[in-house]
């Protein structure tokens, strides 16, 4: 089921979501505003909205009654294929809904899960939303038996809905979630290995929302040809680049999969292997749509950080698109976040890149003078006949002096704290360490 889109076999939909008193009316706008943007993302078109403001949500149907006979006859009138709630339904809330509406009803978590299965790439991202999907059915399965059917190619269609077919059904789900994360615990090894590789060297990861311009960032920091679309989730993977071949120590950039507000955990859970990269960081460019809604976004993006114990690692902010918003808008975001680094990275090509190149090194100069500030500075002594060691030192330390003398190799060492313990051990007892 690796890369099959379960659940988009409508054109035409109408958004629907419940509006409980903790959340005022622009935060309802802006996440059907999100969800719009989800449908156009994978070739829908959005009908129309129905919002209900009410004290709390009604246990079987999640929608008043009043509310419900509104939507079906807007079903009816516009020819909607299926009704997007811009909420979290549960099973029994959407077989409820389809039967009452007899239209197809999806919610929030689905949608976003069949953007994440049309765009994935590789094989990793396959099996990650593979087992996303998978989990997201198995409780669903009274309600979303026919799609099961379909992937399998129609195996027991015959023998209806009954709760034999169910329960195989169940049986299958489960078969393939063992498989799914047996498979995803050897990427994971593999991604560990690459990890030890790269310990001599200091992480940089780019975060932020969908569509903010990270993969564009990346490319201008690093001359690297990352896929640049403008659409949700074009970034599904984790991609790593040098930031400068000739630093010491080594710098690596990665980018990965953006973030959305109210995003499923089904989908955290099953990405967590691939945004480790944004966990094992030592900091993080946090790139922010300047045009778009920065506070909820922010808030978002914070929320993610939490959820992957990630919440404590020191972070740039990058306010990207500045080109879009009015010169009192950038004057407001310059004195609420006098530390960030803004301006405008375009996906051109060498133009683009030109035009953007005060930016760009703007921004690599703040990244190199976060880490220079917590360098560290050593000098040792090294016999000549443990002159073999210079590699190491070459590759772990940045040498500021080097006096080649008769008792031996003086040198003054730069280095990050990790990476001077690291030299100690791989020294050992071959170097005097001067004080």
């Amino acid at each position: 089921m690796s890369d099959s889109r379960l659940f988009k076999n409508w054109d035409r939909a109408l958004l629907v979501s419940l509006q409980l008193p903790h959340r005022s009316n622009s935060e309802v706008q802006s996440s059907l505003d999100e969800l719009s943007s989800l449908v156009y993302s994978i070739g829908g078109k959005v009908t129309g909205q129905i919002v209900q403001a009410r004290t709390q949500i009604h246990p079987a149907y999640y929608f008043g009654k009043g509310k419900l006979t509104e939507i079906k006859s807007r079903i009816h009138i516009d020819e909607v294929d299926a009704v997007l709630v811009d909420n979290p339904l549960s099973p029994k809330q959407t077989q409820n809904l389809e039967k009452l509406l007899d239209c197809e009803v999806l919610d929030r978590t689905q949608v976003i899960l069949d953007i994440f299965a049309k765009n994935a790439r590789t094989s990793e991202a396959k099996l990650q939303i593979g087992l996303a999907q998978s989990e997201y059915l198995l409780p669903r399965l009274v309600g979303l038996w026919k799609h099961l059917d379909r992937e399998r190619g129609g195996i027991g269609a015959s023998r209806g809905t009954g709760e034999k077919q169910i329960e195989k059904d169940r049986q299958f789900l489960r078969q393939r979630i063992t498989r799914y994360k047996s498979q995803l615990i050897r990427v994971e090894k593999e991604r560990n290995t690459q990890k030890q590789r790269r310990s001599n060297c200091l992480q940089v990861s780019l975060i932020g929302y969908t569509n903010a311009g990270k993969s564009t960032i990346m490319n201008a920091l690093t001359n690297s040809g990352l896929l640049v679309e403008d659409r949700l989730f074009a970034t599904l993977d984790s991609t790593t680049r040098l930031l400068e071949e000739d630093s010491r120590p080594k710098v690596l950039l990665s980018d990965t999969v953006g973030f959305i507000s109210n995003l499923p955990h089904e989908v955290i859970a099953a990405f967590r292997s691939t945004l480790a990269t944004v966990r094992d960081a030592d900091l993080l460019l946090q790139v922010i749509d300047a045009d778009d809604n920065i506070e909820e976004h922010l808030q978002t993006t914070s929320e993610v950080l939490e959820d992957l114990d990630a919440a404590c690692i020191p972070i740039i902010k990058v306010f990207n698109k500045i080109d879009r918003i009015s010169p009192t808008r950038l004057l407001i975001l310059e004195k609420s976040f006098p530390e960030a680094v803004f301006g405008s990275c375009e996906n051109g090509g060498k133009n683009g890149l030109e035009k953007n190149s005060a930016f760009v090194e703007q921004l690599r100069k703040q990244i190199l003078l976060f880490f220079n500030e917590r360098m560290k500075t050593m000098t040792i002594r090294l016999d000549y006949q443990h002159s073999q060691k210079l590699a190491n030192i070459y590759e772990l330390s940045r040498v500021d002096n080097i006096d080649y003398q008769e008792e031996g190799i003086l040198m003054t060492l730069t280095a990050i704290p990790g990476n001077l313990e690291r030299l100690r051990h791989h020294l050992g007892s071959d170097y005097t360490e001067m004080r």
